[in-house]
């Protein structure tokens, strides 16, 4: 089934999460250029993260995507003389960004043509089985609205990883202590009152987990909410019980333990 009928059954069945998602996708084209206005340089806790990993032995060579790459800005990072890397974004703002400050990276003297960017929702990626060698995703799968989607997804990305393959991911964890007080409270909520755990979900926080996490504009002075689902520990290990883990690290953040860092492999 392609993504087309698949937003056409939402918008039938579920015409609120429909409106939700397409107000997702617009404001973050609305806001792609204010992020690379300050977040142009990759992310200090990745980039230490991902060159610890190499320096342990693994090596990230072939055909690489960098699943939500926004404006590209740990391509960088993870490009060497024997990969090829895919950028994929949902926001159509974000990849002429990325496209732009191509040759403004600090990759000149790898062959920027071996980077490729793609338009594509990051649960329905047009990819075939065991046709990437590893995948990279920092701070994106944690954008994924649905339970349902969020199994889909970790599924998905198994299928289409080489036997042996990496996936390397960072995703926000719930009990930091910036949300910590939030989300006890918000499960008490849930769990005691019906009429609030009601309208968590028209507003489109459909799980606990759900928080919209506002940001500024700052050239319109205008604030949006970004939608967040942040997981537990054993929420998260569920999802990737398909791979082998082999590293699992809280790193990052105002509380230097806000995300979870991962790295699994295709069994």
């Amino acid at each position: 089934m392609n993504i087309f009928i698949n937003f056409i059954i939402l918008h039938i069945i579920f015409p609120r999460l429909f409106y939700l998602l397409r107000l997702a996708l617009i404001k973050w084209n609305k806001f792609a250029e204010d992020y690379h206005n300050k977040r142009r340089k990759p992310w200090n806790a990745f980039k230490s993260f991902f060159n610890e990993t190499i320096n342990e032995g693994y090596t990230f060579n072939g055909l690489i995507i960098d699943l939500g790459c926004a404006n590209g800005r740990h391509f960088s990072v993870l490009k060497n003389d024997n990969n090829r890397i895919i950028g994929i974004d949902n926001s159509i703002e974000f990849l002429k960004i990325a496209r732009e400050n191509l040759p403004k990276r600090e990759i000149k003297e790898f062959n920027i043509n071996n980077i490729n960017l793609l338009l594509a929702d990051i649960s329905k990626l047009p990819l075939r089985d065991n046709s990437i060698k590893h995948i990279i995703s920092v701070a994106a799968l944690h954008h994924i609205m649905t339970k349902k989607e969020r199994r889909e997804t970790f599924d998905y990305l198994h299928k289409i990883l080489n036997y042996g393959g990496f996936l390397l991911i960072s995703v926000w964890r719930r009990w930091q202590k910036r949300f910590k007080t939030h989300f006890i409270k918000n499960w008490i909520k849930r769990k005691l009152i019906a009429s609030f755990k009601e309208d968590q979900i028209n507003k489109g926080l459909m799980d606990f987990g759900d928080i919209f996490v506002p940001w500024t504009i700052s050239s319109e002075n205008n604030t949006i909410n970004r939608f967040y689902h942040l997981f537990s520990s054993k929420e998260l290990h569920n999802l990737l019980n398909e791979f082998k883990i082999i590293k699992f690290e809280k790193r990052g953040g105002p509380g230097a333990k806000d995300n979870f860092f991962v790295l699994v492999q295709k069994k």
